[in-house]
């Protein structure tokens, strides 16, 4: 395969004092999260990781060429691709969420990373082939039950989803009550359980549209 990846980068959520990064690979419209070789924070990406030449980091809807070592799937997160941390990633250009949603158009699914909870549990995570999902959601309701906990209500389909953790940074000190009519959202799931072995699945990024 290519050493690099051109894809444009859809978060830059909070993971273990680092960064989740994950887009669209601008070529063949399929999900790709970028990993480091870091296993104390599970492959979470530094600032540093994500470089430009000039000095700058990337940010959400650049068109970045990444460059590369290896896929590296694991079981949960088969979306993985190891990065080359000793090179300076390139911004090739820019794109809106319209011009995302004709690369990647808004998937359907019948409910939402495995059910309609906040979570999937260890003995049904194996029914998950795939941690990433790009969908249009309706009556998006943002609060903050607790200090450093951000929750997000939606309607998607015919269904509610409520309780579900949002780790976009844009919104974390947003007023309570937040409403967006109609928003994209990337939804996340981890490579590893939480509490009481369930994997609880992320609001990673919001686009209101």
């Amino acid at each position: 395969m290519n050493q690099y990846v051109d894809a444009v980068i859809l978060t830059k959520s909070m993971k273990n004092d680092g960064y989740c990064v994950a887009g669209i690979n601008v070529n063949t419209s399929e999900w790709v999260r970028f990993i480091s070789g870091d296993t104390n924070s599970h492959g979470a990406l530094s600032d540093q990781d994500m470089l430009y030449e000039n000095g700058k980091s990337c940010d959400i809807l650049d068109v970045v060429r990444v460059p590369i070592i290896r896929k590296a799937p694991s079981i949960h997160q088969p979306e993985n691709i190891l990065i080359d941390e000793t090179k300076y990633w390139k911004k090739l250009h820019g794109l809106s969420i319209k011009d995302i949603l004709e690369i990647h158009p808004a998937e359907v699914h019948i409910d939402l990373l495995g059910n309609k909870y906040p979570y999937i549990t260890e003995e049904r995570i194996h029914t998950v082939n795939h941690s990433l999902i790009l969908i249009k959601a309706s009556d998006l309701i943002i609060t903050h039950p607790r200090t450093h906990s951000t929750k997000a209500k939606f309607i998607y389909g015919y269904d509610v989803y409520e309780n579900m953790s949002v780790t976009d940074p844009d919104y974390y000190e947003s007023p309570e009550q937040t409403y967006i009519d109609k928003a994209v959202l990337v939804m996340s799931l981890p490579d590893t359980p939480y509490q009481e072995r369930r994997y609880y699945k992320f609001i990673a990024k919001i686009f209101p549209i």
